[in-house]
């Protein structure tokens, strides 16, 4: 029987470090063609439109792969509702039913299986085997906060005149060692392409693409999101429609406490995914009997 993975919560929902970085140590810049922008304009492009995309929902299709599972899982009939900066719910349907429902806010999640009548809920992240669920979430939709960004730890290292884009290193530390970034972008104005991170010994933890972006009310947006996460073996799809951006949210849909006492009402059980507990994924394939 396979149970659902550990990191898949954080779905259902992405070069070696040379030397020692520090904040007060700039990045060496190097030689571009001319007509390049500055990694500043471009810093405070991504910022200005991350600033303005307080939230989004969506329909479309969600496409899982995971190495418990040989096939593909697909569902789609699925939305998603992401509220910045580290808010989301998930919804998968299938055949019609809604079989699983992941609610994430900051580092704490509420995983809901309505057909089975069972829930797990989390207060705290918890860490897989190169990141934890909390990062995992952030690499697929707001891998930095621009704004905050130091032009001190980030350098281009080339750039298109003919396609508008630009790769940039960066970066990243926090409660772990530093480590480095890679960034793919197009412009004016700028959007994100592709993000990929590394650890320290140089191999991709995550990888992200953005595609078919969107604009409404000035404000940019990909409809297309694919993310592979080598060290669990994970790659993950959204193909998004029907997006809406900067709706009003409700606030009972994130306040997960509230959730755990209504699921206890309707005597859902509360299980521990993480000690293997829950239906397996062939159960919820089956649909609702």
């Amino acid at each position: 029987m396979n149970h659902i993975p550990l990191y898949v919560t954080g779905f259902i929902v992405t070069v070696l470090l040379a030397g020692c970085v520090s904040l007060g140590t700039p990045v060496p810049t190097l030689p571009l063609s001319p007509g390049a922008p500055t990694v500043a304009t471009i810093l405070g492009s991504l910022a200005e439109n991350e600033a303005a995309l307080r939230s989004f929902r969506a329909a479309g299709t969600i496409m899982v792969q995971i190495p418990e599972v040989e096939a593909t899982q697909i569902s789609r009939e699925s939305s998603l509702l992401y509220q910045a900066p580290n808010r989301l719910n998930i919804i998968g349907r299938r055949y019609g039913t809604r079989g699983i429902e992941l609610t994430y806010v900051d580092d704490a999640f509420v995983l809901e299986f309505p057909t089975k009548k069972e829930y797990c809920y989390r207060e705290r992240e918890e860490s897989f085997e190169t990141l934890s669920s909390a990062e995992i979430v952030r690499e697929m939709f707001q891998p930095e906060h621009w704004a905050e960004l130091s032009e001190r730890v980030v350098r281009m290292t080339s750039f298109d005149a003919t396609t508008q884009t630009a790769e940039l290193e960066l970066w990243t530390g926090g409660r772990r060692p530093w480590r480095k970034r890679v960034i793919h972008v197009q412009g004016a104005p700028w959007v994100l392409l592709e993000n990929t991170l590394f650890n320290q010994e140089g191999a991709v933890i995550a990888k992200t693409t953005k595609a078919a972006y969107h604009e409404q009310e000035g404000i940019r947006y990909p409809t297309e999101i694919e993310s592979t996460f080598p060290g669990e073996g994970a790659w993950m799809r959204f193909l998004m429609r029907r997006v809406d951006i900067n709706l009003e949210v409700e606030t009972s849909v994130f306040d997960l406490q509230q959730r755990v006492k209504t699921l206890k009402r309707s005597d859902f059980a509360q299980v521990d995914i993480f000690a293997g507990e829950g239906p397996s994924i062939e159960e919820l394939n089956a649909g609702p009997k």
